[in-house]
């Protein structure tokens, strides 16, 4: 099998919050001999020392690249997620680029309107990327190395547009927008591994709500050992393999209000699917 590096960008002084040695426990539940890195705050700081533009809004690109030249895929996950299934369909890809849906089979961004953005030139030909088909930067898998390096650039140009052009530059706002670009161009090979019909979620497809982004995840049960979720509009069960919270400040207020991350997800979680993310995240 390829070897394979999953990092996260969690400082020191976030790492209790977040819980990130949740995140890494449920992570070597179902894959305990890929190596999982946290790219900490000595490594921020170095970033920083060589590329002092960076700031939390460009993050994901250096916190991979350490590992690009001894890696053959290196995949990077947000914080502020739960690895609830094995990533085997994540690990087996082939193409250069895998993502996951941002957008859920409503067309909506959790419970708010369906986010997208224009395909820009030189990527693109200025139109929208459809809404099924633009990608959540909390999940991002890639074995071409060069991607990483390729993102990194195309962040430090979007930087430089927005602080010397245009702040409100459409379609180059942060490195979700970024990624888009080079994921939907013809650079690389790619594929958005939760598309609607796949039966897998890997994180933000399995949140809906009218209350809240996350009302869906009191449908969620676990049959025989595994996370199921089924899709609001064709029926159809997904197996849920990652738990990702995002929800911008409403999340931060919310994570502020419990105390830390892991507490609100405890609070929001029921019955047999709090004790299975429970089990996985290595608590009683």
């Amino acid at each position: 099998m390829k070897k394979i590096a999953v990092t996260t960008w969690v400082t020191d002084d976030y790492r209790d919050f977040i819980g990130v040695q949740e995140l890494e426990n449920s992570f070597k539940y179902f894959h305990p001999d890929i190596d999982f890195f946290v790219f900490d705050t000595k490594l921020t700081n170095e970033a920083k020392e060589k590329d002092p533009w960076l700031n939390p809004v460009w993050m994901m690109p250096p916190s991979c690249l350490p590992y690009v030249e001894d890696y053959d895929m290196v995949v990077h996950i947000d914080g502020d997620c739960v690895v609830t299934g094995p990533l085997t369909e994540l690990f087996y890809s082939e193409e250069d680029l895998i993502g996951v849906r941002n957008n859920n089979s409503f067309n909506k961004a959790s419970s708010h309107k369906g986010i997208t953005i224009a395909h820009l030139p030189p990527f693109g030909e200025g139109t929208l990327i459809p809404v099924q088909n633009f990608i959540n930067a909390g999940l991002i898998a890639s074995n071409n190395k060069q991607f990483w390096y390729d993102w990194h650039e195309l962040n430090k140009e979007a930087y430089r547009i927005k602080t010397e052009v245009n702040p409100c530059y459409h379609g180059l706002g942060d490195e979700q927008d970024t990624l888009n670009q080079i994921f939907h161009s013809n650079r690389y090979t790619s594929k958005v591994i939760d598309s609607m019909g796949t039966g897998l979620s890997y994180g933000l497809c399995n949140t809906w709500g009218d209350q809240t982004h996350w009302d869906s995840w009191d449908q969620m049960y676990v049959e025989n050992d595994i996370l199921y979720l089924d899709d609001p509009v064709d029926g159809a069960r997904m197996k849920v393999k990652v738990l990702h919270q995002a929800g911008g400040s409403l999340a931060g207020e919310l994570n502020r209000k419990h105390g830390t991350f892991r507490n609100w997800l405890r609070s929001t979680l029921k019955g047999e699917v709090l004790s299975y993310v429970n089990k996985v995240s290595g608590l009683k």
